[in-house]
């Protein structure tokens, strides 16, 4: 009779804990701001960088298990560089990338967790050139769609229904990455 109590109890107390989580964050040092730096330096060499988001997101994740929680993340970013002839010509970027998710919280208690993720996905880059004038420059508008990834080597979120959530890794959600999410 005491062990049915016990797994009643238990079984109660899994069942009111919250299964969704949402979230939003920003984040530094993406691959797609890394790449469209580069890039730009190659195609827009004589350019300086004078606007740069790094990824802004949202994510949606539901607990299979109190260690599993499986979801999605989905993020934009933008640069932007300008041309020094003292002339007004730019050439920005935007990306936007959506990638199903996985995370595993190793290390918990009702007030915080440790835990590590891994995401996989699309990201779709758009280059516009309606800055920069076309008979002085050879580049023109392109959108690209190619894969994604982010591998989340440890992040730690602190609070209970309401958390503050801060990660390092290395992807699309960047080598650092803070935000803020909501269990329900």
């Amino acid at each position: 009779m005491a062990i049915a109590t016990l797994v009643a109890v238990n079984v109660n107390a899994q069942k009111d804990e919250p299964k969704n989580e949402i979230g939003v964050f920003y984040s530094v040092a993406s691959v797609s701001n890394i790449l469209s730096e580069y890039g730009a330096a190659f195609s827009y060499s004589t350019g300086s960088q004078t606007g740069y988001w790094g990824p802004i997101g949202i994510e949606y994740f539901r607990r299979l298990s109190p260690v599993v929680a499986v979801g999605a993340v989905a993020e934009y970013s933008h640069c932007k560089w300008d041309k020094n002839y003292g002339s007004d010509r730019s050439l920005s970027s935007s990306y936007i990338t959506v990638m199903p998710s996985i995370k595993f919280n190793w290390l918990r208690n009702e007030n915080w967790s440790l835990y590590s993720g891994a995401s996989a996905g699309i990201m779709i880059a758009t280059l516009d050139t309606s800055g920069v004038s076309s008979k002085d420059e050879k580049i023109e508008d392109e959108t690209i769609t190619s894969f994604m990834f982010q591998a989340t080597a440890l992040g730690a979120e602190f609070g209970k229904d309401l958390r503050f959530f801060a990660e390092v890794g290395f992807g699309e959600k960047g080598v650092a990455c803070a935000g803020l999410r909501y269990k329900f």
